[in-house]
Order: C-alpha cells, then sequence, then structure tokens
C-alpha cells in the first residue's frame, strides 16, 4: 500500500482514541499489517538502495532522489489528508500518531536494510509474512479503486464509532496543534 492510504486509514482508527494518543499509535502501527496483507499495488522503488527486496549499499544518485521525493511527498499527502479530515483541538495528537504509526512499519523496512539486527530483523521476517503475495501490479485502476473504497469504508465506520466528528472537521479548518 502507498503510505497515504496507510496515514488516512491509521487516523480514521486513532479517531476513535482521541484521549488515548498511545494507543493511537499502536493501532495505527498494527493496521499496517493488516491493510498489508490485502492484496495491493506498490508504486516502483528505483533505487536498489531503498528497495526492500534488494538492499544493495546506499548510492546517492538520480533514483534516490526521485524514490525521496515520491516517498516523501506521499507520506506528507497522508498527514496532510489525515488532519484535513479528522483532526479536531481534542484529537490532534491521536491523529498525528496514528498517521506516523501506520506508516512507521515501512521506514523500518529501510533501517532494517541498513541494521539488520535484533528487532528489526523480527520485524522485518513478521512483515515479509504478512505481505500478500498478490499484487495488483497490472491493474492499477483496480489497484487505486480498491484503496480509495478501504479508506472510505474506514473512515465510515470511525465515523459511526465516534459520532459524526469526521463530518464537522472536514468542514472546519484543521486546528494543527492547537493547546
Amino acid at each position: 500500500m502507498i503510505l497515504s492510504t496507510h496515514a488516512l486509514v491509521g487516523a480514521a482508527l486513532a479517531n476513535m482514541f482521541p484521549s488515548h494518543p498511545g494507543v493511537a499509535f499502536a493501532v495505527g502501527f498494527a493496521s499496517h499489517f493488516a491493510l498489508d496483507a490485502i492484496p495491493h499495488a506498490d508504486y516502483p522503488i528505483r533505487s536498489a538502495s531503498i528497495d526492500p527486496k534488494i538492499g544493495a549499499p546506499l548510492r546517492f544518485d538520480r533514483a534516490l532522489l526521485q524514490d525521496a521525493i515520491t516517498i516523501g511527498a506521499d507520506g506528507m499527502l497522508g498527514l496532510v489528508f489525515a488532519f484535513v479530515f479528522f483532526a479536531s483541538a481534542e484529537n490532534q495528537w491521536a491523529i498525528l500518531l496514528g498517521a506516523c504509526g501506520a506508516m512507521l512499519p515501512d521506514a523500518f523496512q529501510f533501517l532494517y536494510l541498513r541494521f539488520p539486527h535484533e528487532p528489526l530483523r523480527t520485524l522485518q521476517r513478521f512483515h515479509r509474512w504478512v505481505h500478500t503475495g498478490t499484487e495488483l501490479k497490472d491493474r492499477v485502476v483496480l489497484a487505486v479503486a480498491s484503496q480509495a473504497l478501504l479508506v472510505v469504508a474506514v473512515g465510515a465506520m470511525s465515523v459511526a464509532i465516534h459520532g459524526g466528528r469526521f463530518l464537522n472537521t472536514a468542514l472546519a479548518a484543521p486546528a494543527i496543534f492547537t493547546p
């Protein structure tokens, strides 16, 4: 899955725990693995330096720059949309931690390539085990539609459970880190 999908689902789940940021982080982190078990498509990684299937030595080249821009923009868009759709003055830390927790396992994959020791080794083994073997690489429309539908479904569940905060927050300006 792409990072923005992970961030939005993590934020939607975190929205159910507005006064428990630690729980929001843990739920977001766990959601990453549940999402990766669903058949999906990822964008291509051009740099062998950050591809978890290759793990080549770090090489600062054009491919690495392109991947850093793509991955960085994807993560930032996920955080921005998470705040736009779910954040309020009461839950902003939970939303931030839920979204970041949901994206963190992919960052740990990169770290594992550089430092293949415990606990990253066990986490990487689990990540590979849970990750679907079915990729929708050749069916881009289905891949995008399924990820969008998944985000909408989890967001709707969050709305139903948390009592409609989604609509009130989406219509108002996000309250970014206000006390």
